[in-house]
């Protein structure tokens, strides 16, 4: 808040420290009403920082779009510090070759040999892979799978439940095919939230249950990009899980009915 504060003097013409020439008056001070303004969204972008800070920003880039920084920076703010790898500076911003080998010699280690970072890189690579092999498989309906699944927030969608009825598994958003839940963003009306709401969780908590099988269906995409799968466990759908606890609704395509009926709240 000082930052603010020092910005609203400088604006009032109090400069502490800097010399005045004399007989020069001083120029008019802003208003009360734009100071007021200044101050509140200077406090209202403080406090958004956080959350600006959470936001999958890639998710907002169009497929087929990709965005690349030809160089790095530094930026820093009385919030924190962001880093953009890649640098200016060369042998500023990465060590030599030499400096790493005698980093290696010092530590013990065989010159010119992978050191613990690049390691760590190579294993995180593989890992990737492995799961992106795993999530290609799964889709395919070759073998069960399981995962951990959260409620989608504002961080990055890798295993999350979006309702009742769609969820991501491995960074790939899926449509669960044979059934429709009330909606969550936004509802219609508070017994649809309130029905969407349960769906959700009744719906994590079967996918946490255990391993199951996303099987494929005629159409492997709907017109939002999501995958359409059938969720099953031992032969038997998840989705009729929900349908039989009033939670949802058995859907083959087409239009679908309401949740919010008349003199209901």
């Amino acid at each position: 808040m000082e930052y603010v504060f020092d910005f609203m003097r400088l604006l009032s013409g109090d400069r502490a420290g800097a010399p005045r020439r004399g007989g020069s008056a001083r120029r008019p001070a802003p208003s009360v009403l734009l100071q007021l303004r200044l101050v509140f969204y200077g406090v209202l972008l403080g406090l958004m920082m956080p959350v600006i800070r959470q936001i999958d920003w890639s998710a907002l880039v169009p497929p087929g779009l990709k965005v690349e920084w030809p160089t790095g920076f530094g930026i820093a703010w009385p919030a924190g510090h962001l880093r953009v790898p890649g640098g200016w500076g060369g042998a500023t911003d990465a060590p030599s070759a030499e400096a790493s080998s005698a980093t290696a010699t010092a530590a013990g280690a065989t010159p010119g040999a992978p050191t613990t970072g690049t390691l760590a890189t190579a294993a995180s690579v593989a890992s990737a892979a492995s799961t992106a092999a795993a999530a290609a498989s799964a889709l395919s309906g070759g073998k069960a799978v399981s995962a951990r699944f959260t409620i989608c927030g504002h961080a990055k969608r890798i295993d999350c439940m979006v309702d009742g009825d769609t969820f991501w598994m491995a960074g790939t958003k899926i449509r669960i095919a044979d059934i429709d839940t009330p909606e969550t963003h936004p509802p219609r009306c508070a017994r649809e939230r309130r029905l969407g709401e349960a769906a959700t969780v009744k719906m994590q908590a079967l996918l946490n249950a255990g391993p199951f099988k996303l099987v494929p269906i005629k159409r492997d995409v709907d017109r939002y990009g999501r995958k359409l799968r059938l969720v099953e466990r031992d032969g038997k759908s998840l989705g009729a899980e929900l349908v039989r606890h009033g939670l949802a609704r058995q859907y083959g395509g087409g239009k679908r009915s309401p949740w919010c009926g008349w003199g209901r709240a």
